[in-house]
């Protein structure tokens, strides 16, 4: 994971957890409420994988 997602995952897991608010994560994050809640749950169902975006590990189109 990028440092950028690590970080991401830290403050999820910490809304999470309860040490902090929805609200909180999603002003330090620079999301929605409804962003940080979708991660959340993603979290919980699928574990940190669920904050990489899936076309990460894709190989480009080479194009026509």
């Amino acid at each position: 994971m990028r440092k950028d997602q690590l970080h991401r995952l830290k403050i999820v897991e910490q809304a999470n957890a309860g040490f902090i608010t929805v609200r909180e994560a999603a002003e330090i994050l620079g999301l929605s409420e409804r962003q940080v809640q979708r991660q959340k749950k993603g979290v919980r169902a699928n574990s940190p994988a669920a904050l990489i975006h899936n076309n990460t590990l894709k190989k480009p189109n080479p194009g026509v």
